[in-house]
């Protein structure tokens, strides 16, 4: 969906067109971290803190912190991404685009997480052949086609129509076998897409309620850690039905803790922010991140630090290193002017969702060739390190590469 901008405001206008690099930065290395990690969870004898922590470890270690920085960057770039949709229209344009995003990232989420369970004698069809026309189903529905002219439009339509077609026919075809049983596709969790959009709506909530209000945003991210620890103290126990489709404190409080410090930052990168030079964004990070740490640690002797459950300890010192890793890369993409090495970050930087969903095309599409290929491509050891390397530099070259033939998907 193009950008409304032709009745934005001076201010909205200068916003968007002084593009803070450093975040397009921080995205892509988080996708390029997340391929990688994702592809080394297959190799045999991989170092431990490339897997995730056990759930009940007291413990996080690189991997665990790559979901928490896709919900930093969320509340980071809302700012940026939200006045020129306030400027240029109604409030009712800009919740309507926030719950279709929301939606977007929750049907996708639901789909992706009953692939491993896709079983293909009960679907009469190959599993890869399911994830492959679910994947790119997404890339027609979501799509950001050119629409200049008439002709771009009626073509944009169809070719939206066209994948929400195959999204339900391949919703309706699912089956899958849990415990010996087959069942229909069905709500399981909302999986990472899914999460990320309740944690994207709640800070859309916080935003849009208080927009430049920074002490109040803050305020809220206190908030959000209390309702995460009311919760998990049972506090919460009365909210039966709530209960049943969500996980109130994960998924309520927790992650969007997370977005509302990229939040914060966010806002601190704005026009008419308190912080209104390089040097006062920095100070301004350093405190935030070291308040969050703080935070974090003093909250860690009750309930841990745990991804699984995403208790709050491991939000805030989360939160804490994401700012640290953001703040880093704003001294020196923006500061000192270092952009160089980061430009092949560029395309997966500003092509996320296409990243996200490029390993499961290359695995489903590999797979057709052959079932068997996980076993012919160095599963272990330093080989199999090797091998995650160079298939997440194929993705981001394949990413580059669809990019320049305007496949850029937006939600």
């Amino acid at each position: 969906m193009p950008e409304q901008t032709s009745h934005a405001s001076p201010s909205a206008t200068r916003q968007s067109a002084e593009r803070i690099a450093s975040i397009d930065v921080f995205r892509g290395l988080t996708v390029l971290t997340m391929i990688f990690v994702n592809d080394v969870s297959t190799v045999r004898d991989a170092p431990p803190w490339l897997r995730h922590a056990p759930a009940e470890a007291d413990a996080m270690t690189l991997v665990d912190l790559v979901f928490p920085a896709f919900l930093f960057i969320v509340g980071l770039a809302l700012p940026a991404a939200m006045a020129p949709r306030l400027a240029a229209g109604p409030a009712w344009r800009t919740w309507g685009h926030v719950l279709g995003r929301t939606a977007g990232l929750l049907i996708l989420g639901i789909f992706l997480v009953n692939l491993p369970q896709a079983n293909a004698q009960a679907m009469g069809m190959s599993e890869d052949v399911w994830a492959l026309g679910v994947c790119l189903a997404a890339v027609a529905v979501w799509n950001r086609y050119p629409e200049a002219r008439a002709a771009e439009r009626w073509l944009a339509a169809v070719l939206r129509c066209l994948g929400i077609g195959v999204l339900g026919y391949l919703a309706v075809r699912y089956r899958g076998v849990v415990d010996g049983k087959v069942v229909a596709m069905r709500l399981q969790w909302y999986g990472i897409l899914g999460l990320i959009g309740w944690a994207y709506l709640g800070c859309c909530i916080v935003y849009l309620s208080l927009r430049r209000q920074l002490g109040a945003v803050i305020g809220m991210l206190g908030l959000l850690t209390a309702l995460n620890l009311a919760d998990r103290a049972g506090g919460l126990e009365g909210a039966v039905l709530l209960k049943r489709y969500l996980a109130i404190g994960p998924m309520l409080g927790g992650h969007p803790s997370i977005c509302v410090a990229g939040l914060v930052v966010g806002l601190l990168l704005s026009p008419g922010s308190p912080a209104a030079t390089a040097g006062a964004r920095l100070r301004w990070m350093l405190g935030l991140l070291l308040g969050l740490l703080l935070a974090g640690l003093l909250l860690r002797p009750f309930h841990g630090i745990s991804k699984e459950y995403a208790t709050p300890a491991y939000c805030l010192i989360s939160a804490s290193l994401c700012c640290t890793l953001y703040a880093l890369l704003y001294f020196i993409v923006d500061v000192r002017g270092l952009k160089s090495w980061a430009r092949p970050l560029a395309p997966i930087g500003q092509n996320p969702l296409l990243g996200y969903l490029m390993p499961s095309i290359f695995y489903a599409a590999i797979s057709l060739w052959r079932k068997d290929w996980l076993e012919l491509r160095f599963p272990t050891g330093a080989a199999g390190l090797l091998r995650a390397a160079l298939f997440t530099a194929v993705v981001l070259a394949a990413t580059a590469l669809l990019g320049k033939l305007r496949v850029r998907l937006r939600l």
